[in-house]
C-alpha cells in the first residue's frame, strides 16, 4: 500500500432516482455496442472467490460482523500487528489465507512494522533478524497458519530493492530464517508496487535460490489489462521451469477505487484469472478528515473503504463484493464487445440460479446495454414453462458517497426463444455496476 494523505473533503452525493421498469427487447435489430454474451453451455471451472481479499482495514471490534460475514472474505494481508490482533475474528468470518508482512517503508513499533530502509545499516542485519524471529515466535506460540510476505513494496525504499544489495541480503536472510525455523513455510513476494518491476527481482532470487513460493505483485490499472499481466507472468515462470501460485496482493488504484463499475470490473477480471488471491488496497479517503484533516482507509475499520466514514453505512463497493460472494457454483463464459464493459457469470445448480456481476469503466457509449444468454434451454432448472424470472439491480456510481442498497430496475418473467434470452439493462451508465439474478422464482422479493 502507498500511504498518501489528502486534505480534501468532498461532499457525498446521493443515489439518483431510477425507473423501476426497463424495456425488454426480443428479436430486434441491435446496435453492436454494449453487448454482454453469456453462454450457459461453456463452463469454466468453479467459482473460487480468490479476488475477495482485504488489506489491514479492520480491528478486533469494528466493523461489526454483520457487515463482514455477507462478504465471505477469503484472504487477508497485513503487518504482524493487524494479523495477530485480528486472526481469530477473521478465521470466524471465513478467511483461509493470511499474508503476514514483515517489513514496510516506515517504522511502527506497536504494529510490529520494521522499516526496510534500516535493514543492514552499517552492515548490521541483527535488528532485522531479531524482528523476524520475534514474529516467528508469536506465530509458533499461537499455532497460526500464515504466508510470509517478507516486504511490502520494496521498490519504494529510499534505494529500490533491485538496486539495493542490503535489501536483497535482508530478503535472503529472512527467507532462510523462516524456512529454517518453520519447515514447509510459504514465502510470498516480492509484493512490488507495479508488475513492470517484478522480473528483475525474480531473476536475482532464482539465481540465489531464494525464489518466493507465491509470486506477488501489486497492480492498479484498467481491469481490461489485468489478465494480460497474469498470463505474461505464467508464461515467464513456465519458460524458467517454475510452477508458482500468483497473488496480486493489492488491487484497485487510488484514482479509481471508489468507482462502482471499476470495482466490479477488477473483481471480475481477477476471478477469471484463476489466481491464488487478490487483495483490495487501501487509500486516502476523500470523505474522511477526522484525524488532523487526514484519514486513510489503511488506518480505519472500513474494510478498505467499502464502508462509509461512519464505519457502518455501506458504499457501492460493499454491494459489489456481496454480489461477488453470492455467486456460487460454476463460472460460465461471459464476454463483452467493449474493453470498458466487464462481466462475470456463475451458474448455481444447487439453488437453480444464474448470477451476473457487471461493470462499466470509462465506457461512454450512449447505446443501451443488452445481455444475451445462450443455450438457456439446456439448463432446465432455470425456466418454468418456457419462462425465466429476471431480477436486475443497478449499483449506481455515487463516488465515495454511501449507498444503502442497489436499485431494483427489472422484476419480470422473460420467454426463452430459440434457446436464447435477451434483455436490456436500463440506465446502465458509464461507471455503474449491475447485479442480475435469473431463476425459477416468481418475483424478486422471493429471490431475496
Amino acid at each position: 500500500m502507498v500511504r498518501l494523505s489528502t486534505s480534501s473533503s468532498v461532499a457525498f452525493s446521493s443515489a439518483i432516482s431510477l425507473l423501476t421498469f426497463g424495456t425488454v427487447l426480443l428479436c430486434a435489430a441491435w446496435s453492436p455496442a454494449g453487448t454482454i454474451t453469456v453462454d450457459l453451455a461453456v463452463e469454466q471451472g468453479a467459482m473460487n472467490h480468490r479476488a475477495n481479499g482485504y488489506l489491514v482495514s479492520i480491528d478486533p471490534t469494528q466493523p461489526s460482523m454483520d457487515l463482514i460475514l455477507p462478504l465471505k472474505p477469503t484472504s487477508f494481508r497485513g503487518n504482524a500487528g493487524y494479523v495477530l490482533y485480528n486472526y481469530d475474528r477473521l478465521k470466524e468470518a471465513g478467511v483461509e489465507e493470511f499474508q503476514l508482512t514483515l517489513g514496510l517503508v516506515f517504522h511502527h513499533l506497536a504494529q510490529q512494522i520494521f522499516d526496510i530502509n534500516r535493514i543492514g545499516l552499517d552492515g548490521n542485519f541483527a535488528p532485522w533478524l531479531a524482528h523476524v524471529d520475534h514474529i516467528i515466535d508469536q506465530v509458533i506460540a499461537r499455532k497460526l497458519s500464515v504466508l510470509w510476505d517478507i516486504y511490502n513494496e520494496p521498490d519504494l525504499a529510499m534505494l529500490p530493492m533491485n538496486e539495493n544489495d542490503r535489501l536483497k541480503k535482508g530478503w535472503q536472510l529472512a527467507y532462510q530464517r523462516i524456512k529454517q525455523r518453520i519447515p514447509g513455510a510459504v514465502i510470498v513476494g516480492p509484493s512490488v508496487s507495479r508488475y513492470r518491476l517484478l522480473k528483475p527481482f525474480l531473476e536475482w532470487s532464482q539465481a540465489h535460490e531464494v525464489f518466493p513460493d507465491v509470486v506477488a505483485y501489486h497492480e492498479y490499472g484498467d481491469p481490461s489489462g489485468a489478465i494480460a499481466y497474469v498470463d505474461d507472468l505464467r508464461g515467464y515462470l513456465t519458460a524458467r521451469g517454475l510452477a508458482r501460485p500468483i497473488s496480486v496482493n493489492e488491487i484497485l488504484g487510488q484514482e479509481s477505487w471508489t468507482i462502482a463499475g471499476y470495482t466490479a470490473g477488477v473483481v471480475a477480471a481477477y476471478e477469471r484469472a484463476d489466481i491464488l488471491s487478490a487483495m483490495r488496497a487501501c487509500w486516502p479517503d476523500p470523505q474522511d478528515t477526522s484525524r488532523d484533516n487526514v484519514e486513510n482507509t489503511c488506518d480505519n475499520p472500513t474494510l478498505d473503504g467499502l464502508l462509509y466514514v461512519d464505519r457502518q453505512t455501506k458504499r457501492p463497493g460493499w454491494h459489489i463484493y456481496q454480489t461477488y460472494a453470492e455467486m456460487q457454483g460454476m463460472r460460465v463464459a461471459a464476454t463483452t464487445d467493449s474493453p470498458g464493459l466487464h462481466a462475470l457469470a456463475a451458474l448455481d445448480k444447487t439453488s437453480g440460479t444464474l448470477r451476473l456481476l457487471l461493470g462499466k469503466y470509462e465506457d461512454y457509449s450512449t447505446e443501451e446495454t443488452r445481455v444475451i444468454l445462450k443455450n438457456v434451454g439446456r439448463v432446465s432448472f432455470l425456466r418454468q414453462g418456457g419462462m425465466v424470472h429476471l431480477c436486475a439491480e443497478q449499483i449506481p456510481d455515487v463516488g465515495s458517497g454511501p449507498l444503502d442498497a442497489p436499485v431494483l430496475t427489472l422484476d419480470r418473467d422473460l420467454p426463452i426463444v430459440d434457446e436464447e434470452l435477451t434483455f436490456t439493462l436500463p440506465q446502465f451508465y458509464h461507471s455503474d455496476a449491475y447485479r442480475v439474478v435469473l431463476g425459477p422464482f416468481e418475483n424478486c422479493q422471493i429471490r431475496r
